[in-house]
This record gives C-alpha cells, structure tokens and sequence, in this order.
C-alpha cells in the first residue's frame, strides 16, 4: 500500500500537519531517522514525497496517527456542541424579555437575537480588512479557534504530543494565509447552525403559543420605533416577509393589532440579517479555504528541510554536475605520437587536505608522483610533466564522494592521452557506508562520458598491482 506521501503530488493537509509537528519536535534535538530516512528514500521519488514520507513515519513512532484519529473523532462533536451553546445563550437572553404576560418588546428581541452576532461579524469583517494584528486577536477569539483548542484540549487519551500539534496547525494556516478563512469557515458554520436552531425555536413559538410582541419605552419617541421596524423591516419585505402597517407600528397594543405581521417581521430579520449572511460568509470562507489548501506545499527552502534534502541526495547516485553541453560526444584525444617511455605515474585530483598521500597501499613507487587541488597552472604543470614522462600507466586517484564534473572530464581526457593507459582509484574509508554507491555512480559517469575503457579501482592493493603490472 502506496504512503500518503506517495499517493498524489498534492500534499494532503494531514501531512503537512505530521510534518510541521516533527519539524517542532525536532527543535528540541534531532530525532533518530536512520531507519526512516532509508524507507523514505526507498518509498518515493521527489524531494516533497520523501519529507513527507519520513515525517509519516516518524509520526507513527510520537503516536501523531493516533492524535489526529482523536481529533477528528471530536471534532463533529465540538462542533455540534457550539451552536447548541449559542443557541442557548441566545435563547436564554430573549426569553428573559418575555413578561409573565407573554409579552414581548419587538425591538429589544431584534437586539438580542442579532446583537452579539452583528458585532462579531463586524470584528471579523475588519480584522479581515485593516490589519494583520486585529485579525491575530480575532483568531484567538473566534469560535473557530474555541473549537480547534477544544479538540486539542479535551480527553480521551490525549497524547503527548497534542498541544504540539495543535501549534503546528496554526503555523502552518498562518503561513499559508488560511487561519482566518478556516477559522471564519468553522464560526459562520456555527453562528449559521445557531440561527437555524433559533428561528426554528420562533417559528415552534409563534405557531403554538400567544404572544403580544410591541415595543415599550419612557423617553423615546413612537416614530422612532416605527421607523426601526420600517427600515429593518424593508429587506425582508422585499423577499416576501409581512411588515406592520403603520397603525400597528404606533399603537400595537390596540385591539385587532396584527401580531402575525409583528411575528412575521422578527422571523424575517433573523433570517435576512443573521441566517443569510452566515451562510453566505461561510460558504466564502469554504472557496477560499479549498483553493489555498491545494497551495500549501512544504517550505522547502527552510535550513530544516534543506539539511534533509542534502542528506537524501547523499543516498543517491547524483546525476553529473555541469556536464559540457555539446552537439556530439567529445572524442578521446589522441594518444601521443611517440613511444611510451615506460613507467608509472601517481596523481591526486582534488583530493581532500587531509587525505593521506600518497593513498596507503601503493607500494609501486611510481616515477611520477603529483598531488593538484584542481586550479589551471597546477592541471597545466601536471600535463607539461605527463607529456614529458610518457608513463606508461597513469593513476589518477579522486575524491569518491565528489561529484565528478566537466572540469574532471576535461582532466582526465588530456592526462590519458599522454599515458599508454590509464585507471582511477577512488580511495574510501572503510567505515564509508556509501562507498559502493559512490564507486557505482563514478563507473556510471565514465560510460556517459564515453570513457568506459578507463579502468577503476576502490581499493588500493588493486590500483597497485595494475600499477606493477608496467614493469613486468
């Protein structure tokens, strides 16, 4: 069965989420991965499939699959809890409002029912405008991140890892500018389910039981409330919802005043200024989280991810750096035309400083014994010196771990010309896990440079006796 990392090339949330939470982890100190990271290497094929891979695996290890189950367990039952908590605040502070009478101040009911709810949607709207500090205070205010602190926080079986968890998720919807959208989406949602449950409680209400709904006050003025209800009441008239006529509006306690009407336009307002609005900022807030969702990708220019990276691309035979560019394969130059005046030749291309020289185990003494770091006049000294010699073996000896590019290429073409024949040694210590890799990648090189007769050699004893064989 293919890893999560491995089934598609767009990151799934989850794993993105493992993976930000083992990067914290590892802040403390590097976790043990050797096993992890050969798995990865092995598992997939891109440099985002094997982080992704390797934090799966050690999330496995911290117990991060069992988190996430939890959390996604709780997570419907947070989130059916929280409009029941609004609902019941809701409710609770409108019938506080109701007289023993069943009477009802319209205006104050309006207030309570949609108040609360008008003032968060106009925090929300501002943070999301003006500035990036209002919208942190938002965030840490909102009912989205009220439901996500709950699923971090509650049992059962909470894990160690939890609260890390949790800061990897807002880190990675900060970076990903997703945090007020997600937790816009999660406080519409629940602020939309609320006004469902409200208006359905209204509708059970007016519909069952009597009430006298009017309007009540010591100091204002009756055109006052007349004009409120006519002005909040426009939109929902619009759609069909009965507005008081205006008798109603100045005397409602009149007899024959139509309660219905009052009814009607309370329903209304719930529905036009508080259900409508949710609804459709949810389902904004839903847009825009689905499509910035398939943008999140791991940064992986982080000194994180790029120690990573280096050290999966040592497990791998790389690719020739800088290969010359040319419209056919470059020949091998042509020999020397004179003789070989017999003999050997050492020389170390670009090997380490502290590299021993010349290689242990070499007990030919060669005629010839030079060791280069690679600049011009120093390649330039070492071929003067071979035209001069004529060896007839010439070992070069490389620094296996190196990359082999177009300037060794050019090196080596030249250097063997002037030699009846020619070998590389790649020197490697024996506690070098990846020494058959790195011989294996330089064989490679060789044939895509068209210089398979070039002979090659890991060992010492070997190079030497090729070396012994000029003079028998």
């Amino acid at each position: 069965m293919p890893s999560p990392a491995h089934q598609s090339v767009h990151s799934s949330l989850s794993a993105l989420l493992v993976a930000r939470t083992v990067q914290l982890v590892e802040a403390d100190g590097p976790l043990e991965d050797s096993a992890e990271m050969r798995q990865a290497f092995a598992a997939a094929d891109t440099s985002e499939a094997r982080l992704l891979e390797r934090a799966r695996l050690l999330g496995l290890r911290l117990g991060l699959d069992g988190e996430l189950a939890r959390w996604r367990g709780l997570a419907g039952l947070v989130l059916l809890a929280l409009p029941l908590l609004v609902f019941s605040l809701a409710w609770s502070i409108t019938a506080a409002v109701i007289g023993a009478e069943r009477t009802i101040n319209a205006v104050l009911a309006f207030i309570l029912a949609l108040g609360m709810h008008g003032l968060t949607l106009l925090a929300w709207l501002l943070a999301l405008i003006f500035s990036r500090s209002s919208m942190n205070l938002f965030n840490r205010l909102s009912l989205g991140n009220l439901a996500l602190r709950l699923v971090a926080w509650l049992p059962p079986a909470r894990g160690p890892q939890s609260l890390t968890l949790l800061r990897a998720a807002h880190d990675l919807l900060r970076r990903g500018r997703l945090l007020p959208w997600a937790f816009g989406l999660v406080s519409h949602g629940v602020w939309a389910l609320a006004f469902v449950l409200v208006l359905l409680a209204l509708i059970a209400g007016f519909s069952f039981r009597a009430y006298r709904l009017g309007w009540e006050t010591t100091i204002l003025d009756p055109a006052f409330f007349a004009a409120f209800v006519r002005a909040t009441g426009w939109l929902p008239h619009l759609i069909g919802f009965p507005l008081p006529d205006t008798a109603t509006l100045l005397h409602p306690d009149a007899p024959g005043g139509d309660q219905r009407a009052w009814a009607w336009w309370l329903i209304g307002c719930v529905f036009v200024y508080g259900l409508v609005p949710r609804l459709l900022l949810a389902a904004l807030c839903a847009l825009v989280w689905r499509r910035g969702r398939r943008r999140l990708r791991l940064d992986t220019a982080d000194p994180y991810y790029r120690k990573l990276l280096s050290r999966f691309e040592a497990m791998a035979p790389s690719e020739v750096v800088d290969r010359e560019q040319r419209p056919e394969k470059a020949a091998m130059p042509a020999r020397a035309a004179m003789p070989s005046a017999g003999g050997t030749a050492l020389i170390g291309f670009e090997l380490p400083e502290d590299a021993a020289w010349p290689p242990p185990g070499i007990a030919v003494d060669p005629a010839l014994t030079q060791r280069i770091a690679g600049s011009s006049e120093e390649r330039r000294t070492a071929l003067a010196m071979l035209a001069a010699a004529r060896p007839a073996r010439l070992l070069l000896a490389c620094h296996a771990p190196s990359t082999p590019d177009r300037g060794t290429e050019r090196f080596l073409r030249e250097a063997a010309a002037q030699a009846g024949a020619c070998a590389l040694l790649l020197p490697a210590s024996v506690h070098d896990a990846g020494a058959a890799a790195q011989l294996q990648r330089w064989r490679d090189w060789l044939r895509q440079i068209d210089l398979p007769e070039i002979a090659l050699f890991a060992g010492a004893d070997e190079a030497a006796g090729w070396l012994g064989a000029a003079h028998a």
